[in-house]
């Protein structure tokens, strides 16, 4: 049975708010048990407080783990005014790609997803996947990924400095694919640029002309008596 403190506490994480590690939903987290005092380190005179909560979200309804550090002195009527610091799982985005085939939004769906949990090598790797992917769906069969993106400009598909962006990505996705795992670390904010690149170039690539296209087709309909 909890104690007193531990019901407190207990009372005030139902207003618990975050974003929804499952379906992305900002909602209130409603506790379904818990708290409960873990150890931090086992050496450690941290602990975790942690309890289970569930999304109110209709569609949801699906459980995560809520959890802050305390010091293993404090009391638990102390921990009542804050609410959880961490999440399991954590918020992972995965935006929309509008006019972009589906196989390839799907993808750079899946780089932002690693990138929100801090996954670096794998957003990178994916991100190099888009970009070749990309060319190929337009049509490009030459060997090799950076011929792939030379020949994009060449076509007129991509400007000069979205090349240079697209071999930014391909270097870096290449560090991931040849070199040894554990030895090849990738800072996160680096591959946040990263994937600002993929963005950059799926909004030139595919985004741009169907919204060009959609304004002219808007603007002809418009002429018309």
């Amino acid at each position: 049975m909890p104690d007193a403190d531990d019901a407190r506490w207990h009372m005030l994480g139902r207003m618990a708010t975050t974003t929804c590690g499952w379906c992305g939903v900002l909602t209130h987290m409603i506790t379904k048990a818990g708290p409960v005092r873990m150890p931090y380190f086992e050496f450690s005179d941290k602990q975790y407080v942690m309890g289970v909560y569930q999304c109110s979200n209709e569609r949801c309804q699906k459980f995560s783990i809520g959890s802050l550090i305390a010091h293993s002195t404090t009391p638990m009527s102390t921990l009542t005014t804050e609410e959880p610091q961490h999440w399991e799982p954590s918020q992972v985005r995965r935006p929309e790609f509008p006019d972009v085939p589906d196989e390839i939004a799907e993808t750079a769906a899946e780089a932002h997803a690693c990138l929100s949990i801090g996954a670096a090598r794998g957003a990178v790797a994916l991100a190099r996947a888009v970009v070749e992917a990309s060319a190929k769906h337009k049509g490009i069969t030459v060997n090799g990924i950076a011929g792939k993106i030379n020949e994009m400009e060449t076509q007129g598909l991509i400007r000069p400095l979205t090349k240079s962006t697209a071999h930014a990505i391909r270097l870096a996705g290449n560090e991931v694919a040849h070199g040894d795992i554990g030895q090849v670390p990738i800072p996160l904010p680096e591959a946040e640029v990263v994937v600002q690149f993929m963005d950059s170039f799926l909004e030139e690539v595919f985004q741009h002309p169907a919204k060009l296209e959609q304004l002219q087709a808007s603007m002809a309909e418009r002429k018309q008596p």
